[in-house]
């Protein structure tokens, strides 16, 4: 019976490995950004090398020995395969620029002698640590640093200091486990030192234990950290702050624009990442050649230049005309960036500069000369302000508020530990079920039965957030609304998000995580009536997570000029806030105002057949003004909060009923609701308050009477809602 324990996953070969291999540091890493553009060359280049590290595997074992991620058209595979001179058709490949993969990998790899496995290890580090210095050794020349690099201490030359600051990064680190030992199968004995105890005689549980004893295994070796002593001297780099900043503006043709600022000193790690698309430009498609990553500003501002195209398209382009004869046409190539997808269609013939540049604040000689070195007078800078008034007057002010969206899977852990594989019985009623071989199909009966991870559930979990990385979480972020991605590995995400499509782009999001959508006319829709495990695109049954699996997700809004570290450092933190929430499948968003004052939320996505997320998307375009119809002032949030607060008693506490809660919220509605049209009678607009404050009631009553939350959840939507104001 042992013998069969290994047939379907090595092939019929009793000699394997399983292979882990990860490449780190993750988030101190990525969150080391003080641009986005410093943030999404950190996802990628960690993406990117560690496909580099996998292209080892794939090439000696082929791609079929890789189980997690699933290789299937990812956009790093496609280009492999292209180089390869393998001919593909993919359109998943033209977004070859989006981080897809993982910072780790996980393989079986058919050797029977631990030598060959330290061998390939070490081969595959000695690779990734080469592309490495490659990529440094040109983004340098690029900018003509090598001999210009200098350390305050005097005594140390420009190679002394790039090895120095370099020899640190990437940390890469692997385990294996072999399924044969000693000339003989493993049996659960030899995990005695992983595991109190352990079922035994079940066919899939020495792949189930391996993997286990793996994770075990690569935790362990984390805590061994690699680490060597460096001194570092001098003034600390702006991003990281720990290794010195030896790269400043002015030095070989390094000049004060897109890859630093005048004040700047970078650390040769922090400069690299920062300026990758210089070494990528030559290597990935074409993709990275003037690559632009959209600002913070540029975010805020995506829905306004929406509008303006639409409504004022010929005060927009008069606008940029002004500043192209103020600053000259140098100056507008500078800032000129590529739109967001889902708005670049509406810049046929004009030009899309700088998000910044529309905000009236930034309109001054001061930050012209800091950022161009270029001294314009006072009338100029006037002319300009009256020339954005002029669109401003059409269509309402930019917002300078934008989104970072965290989403994370709940319990990845012990899904691929095994504990929740009975979420894969959906597969039995389907197609793609009486497909499978007869092998498969009683390997996966046997592993969902005693919830073991066997290899082929592996291979499943793989596909469905492969599935759920490539074909909807782009479209859902890019595609269909106004948001940027940083990166899409699985179960992980995290994007940039316009106010005016936020909670949208939430609510698909954690529907599409467990297969909850369906696709019309190429718009992917929440539908959660879909409990399938499937969804059909293109006409091919996707598999996902399935309808019991969930997933938890942070939001901070922010102003555009709020320092982006902090803003990383924040929606990690809310993101972990909506994970300690009661059973997780939670949502956290974070307000923070200019003004330092923070306003937190945490709900469920759903609350019975309540959408939550719906519902503040609704009450948004009440609280926008120029909405025909009804409009709901913004002043009731504090007109409920002022209400409310007398209903507490000496210690803060409410003592009131329900009963009363419920009066108070259906006149403060009543009162708020403002007819735009005049079309509206008295009649209509007392039945459109009362389906208002129905819902409102409804709200406070699912968050068990919590009034801070839900008046927290009311300023939220109504903030968001004042777009154009």
């Amino acid at each position: 019976m042992e013998e069969k324990i290994y047939e379907s996953f090595a092939e019929n070969s009793s000699n394997v490995f399983l292979f882990l291999f990860t490449i780190g540091p993750v988030q101190q890493f990525i969150s080391q950004a003080r641009k986005t553009q410093d943030l999404f060359m950190g996802s990628f280049l960690l993406s990117y090398l560690t496909f580099i590290g996998m292209e080892e595997v794939i090439d000696r074992y082929g791609p079929k020995s890789i189980i997690y991620p699933n290789l299937s058209a990812q956009p790093l595979m496609e280009w492999h395969l292209k180089r390869c001179n393998i001919n593909r058709k993919s359109s998943i490949s033209s977004f070859i620029d989006q981080p897809t993969f993982p910072n780790r990998f996980v393989a079986l790899i058919p050797e029977s002698e631990e030598s060959k496995i330290i061998k390939l290890a070490h081969k595959m580090e000695d690779i990734v640590r080469k592309k490495w210095k490659e990529m440094v050794d040109i983004v340098l020349n690029k900018f003509k640093l090598i001999d210009k690099i200098r350390s305050d201490k005097k005594d140390e030359d420009c190679n002394a200091v790039i090895k120095k600051q370099t020899l640190d990064f990437p940390e890469i680190y692997w385990v294996a486990m072999p399924f044969k030992k000693d000339g003989r199968y493993i049996t659960e004995e030899d995990f005695k030192d992983f595991f109190e105890e352990v079922q035994k005689e079940n066919v899939g549980l020495i792949y189930h234990l391996g993997y286990s004893a793996l994770e075990k295994s690569m935790g362990i070796r984390k805590n061994l950290r690699n680490f060597s002593q460096i001194n570092e001297y001098g003034k600390k780099c702006n991003i990281c702050g720990t290794k010195e900043g030896v790269i400043k503006a002015g030095m070989g043709s390094l000049q004060v624009g897109k890859y630093i600022s005048e004040k700047e000193a970078l650390c040769i790690p922090c400069f690299v990442k920062r300026a990758l698309d210089k070494y990528l430009g030559d290597k990935v498609d074409g993709k990275f050649i003037d690559y632009t990553f959209p600002s913070t500003a540029e975010m805020a501002s995506s829905n306004f230049k929406k509008r303006a195209l639409k409504d004022a398209e010929v005060q927009f382009n008069a606008y940029i005309d002004n500043i192209k004869k103020i600053v000259g046409e140098n100056v507008l190539r500078q800032i000129q960036v590529k739109p967001l997808n889902k708005i670049e269609g509406d810049f046929n013939n004009v030009v899309n500069i700088e998000g910044e540049w529309f905000f009236e604040e930034n309109l001054c000689t001061e930050n012209i000369k800091k950022q161009f070195g270029i001294e314009i007078d006072d009338k100029e800078i006037e002319d300009l302000r009256k020339s954005l008034k002029q669109i401003t007057d059409k269509v309402g002010e930019p917002n300078p508020y934008y989104a970072v969206v965290l989403f994370d899977g709940d319990n990845m852990g012990e899904w691929l530990a095994g504990k929740l594989l009975h979420n894969f019985e959906h597969i039995y009623g389907s197609d793609l079920w009486n497909k499978l071989p007869n092998k498969v199909k009683e390997e996966l009966k046997t592993s969902i039965k005693n919830k073991l991870l066997a290899p082929t559930i592996h291979s499943l979990i793989s596909l469905s957030l492969r599935n759920y990385s490539l074909e909807f979480v782009k479209k859902i972020v890019e595609d269909d609304h106004l948001g940027k991605l940083i990166y899409s590995g699985g179960d992980d995400v995290l994007a940039f998000v316009n106010l005016k499509d936020l909670f949208e782009v939430m609510r698909r999001l954690r529907a599409a995580f467990s297969g909850h959508i369906k696709i019309e006319n190429n718009e992917i829709k929440v539908d959660w009536s879909n409990n399938t495990g499937f969804v059909e695109k293109d006409g091919k049954l996707l598999l996902t997570m399935g309808k019991n699996a969930t997933a938890s997700c942070g939001v901070v809004i922010a102003h555009y000029k709020t320092p982006l570290k902090m803003v990383m450092d924040k929606v990690r933190e809310t993101e972990k806030k909506a994970k300690s929430n009661t059973e997780k499948d939670s949502f956290a968003i974070s307000l923070l105002k200019r003004s330092g004052e923070e306003k937190i939320i945490v709900s469920k996505w759903k609350y019975g057949d309540m959408d939550v997320l719906e519902i503040l998307k609704e009450l948004s375009y009440l609280f926008r003004r120029n909405q025909s119809g009804v409009r709901i002032s913004r002043r009731i949030v504090y007109t409920l909060a002022e209400e409310f607060a007398k209903l507490k008693d000496k210690c803060g506490n409410y003592i009131a009923e329900t009963g009363i809660i419920n009066t108070e919220i259906k006149r403060v509605v009543l009162r708020a609701v403002d007819t735009v049209s005049g079309n509206i009678g008295k009649e209509e607009k007392k039945n459109i308050s009362k389906e208002i404050s129905d819902v409102l009631k409804n709200l406070y009553h699912k968050y068990d009477d919590d009034i801070d939350n839900f008046l927290k959840l009311i300023e939220i939507s109504a903030f968001i809602g004042k777009e154009g104001e």
